[in-house]
């Protein structure tokens, strides 16, 4: 008997197989992409799902296809079923899972759809150390101007959502005689006056304990509100920051540490952001969400007009880099 099949039927049951792998290959893709994120979707009517709405309906395909970053036939696909009006319509298109729903709401905040809705609309509270934080050493004592962009983030800081002055304050190691004539330096390079708390021995190793004194009356006096605080790697700020921020975690938005050692162990700012640049820590905090894309950018440039080495690139990629 011959076993060989006709050669129309075996290219019809050729092409059904291909199908049909073709399907498993694709159910094994979604499958996989969901898989491998662990990604949850945001609430139906958030600021996120809101900018994801905008980047499933706007975006042009060539968007979607390429600076999203999302799979070609996804994109196609999403293209063609506009308009949406829920998250749950997006995740309902062929060729869309998490991995790629992730990726939307991704290039939303990088396109800036979460800007207007996604910032920290209480008033924010500064605490800062000043040596190495907010003025540089210099021989004689004040005559460098402080590091660039400090002026720009603790007046932006101080002022956003309507915050009026005396929401700045700082907290240092130097003895009362040595602070005289701290507020005149502030003041003739445009940074936010504010009260100072001082040390006694003026000894940093000691001051630590003082230091997380001045800061716990500081929180105790304010209310509810939550605080940036700013210091430096030389001395023991970041053993400070760290003591803090342990016993009052609802109170503290971020602690960051200005690098100013060759090397700082991982271990000493575990918990905190170590930068080198006041533009570093205004990206961080616009991917915290404290601060707009162009407020950042707003210090970022002052940086620059002051000093910074920074192009237009850099800055973009600063924002544009992984949240923290």
């Amino acid at each position: 008997m011959n076993r060989t099949l006709p050669y129309k039927v075996g290219l019809a049951l050729g092409a059904l197989l291909l199908a049909a792998a073709c399907g498993a290959a694709d159910d094994d893709a979604a499958s996989s992409e969901s898989a491998q994120t662990t990604w949850r979707a945001p609430a139906e009517g958030s600021c996120e799902a809101a900018g994801m709405l905008a980047v499933a309906n706007e975006a042009t395909f060539d968007e979607l296809d390429g600076e999203a970053r999302l799979d070609r036939r996804a994109a196609e696909n999403l293209v063609a079923a506009r308009p949406f009006s829920t998250v749950r319509e997006i995740d309902d298109v062929p060729r869309v899972g998490d991995a790629t729903l992730a990726s939307i709401l991704e290039y939303a905040r990088r396109r800036g759809d979460l800007d207007a809705c996604a910032t920290d609309a209480t008033e924010i509270g500064v605490v800062s150390d000043l040596d190495e934080t907010v003025i540089p050493s210099a021989t004689p004592d004040l005559s460098r101007a402080p590091f660039p962009g400090v002026r720009a983030l603790l007046s932006l800081l101080e002022h956003r959502n309507g915050g009026a002055a005396g929401d700045v304050h700082y907290v240092t190691a130097r003895t009362p005689e040595r602070v005289a004539d701290v507020p005149a330096y502030l003041a003739a390079h445009g940074v936010p006056s504010g009260a100072i708390e001082t040390g006694v021995s003026g000894v940093p190793w000691i001051a630590e304990a003082e230091k997380v004194r001045d800061i716990e009356a500081i929180l105790g006096r304010t209310g509810a509100q939550r605080f940036v605080l700013l210091g430096d790697s030389s001395h023991r700020d970041p053993e400070v920051y760290k003591r803090v921020l342990a016993a009052h975690p609802d109170r503290v938005i971020g602690g960051f540490i200005h690098k100013v050692n060759a090397t700082v162990s991982a271990g000493r700012v575990e918990g905190l952001h170590l930068f080198e640049s006041y533009a570093e820590v205004a990206a961080i905090l616009h991917g915290m969400r404290v601060i707009t894309r162009e407020e950042a950018l707003s210090v970022m440039r002052a940086a620059r007009d002051e000093g910074l080495a920074l192009t237009d690139a850099e800055m973009n990629a600063l924002l544009d880099g992984p949240s923290p």
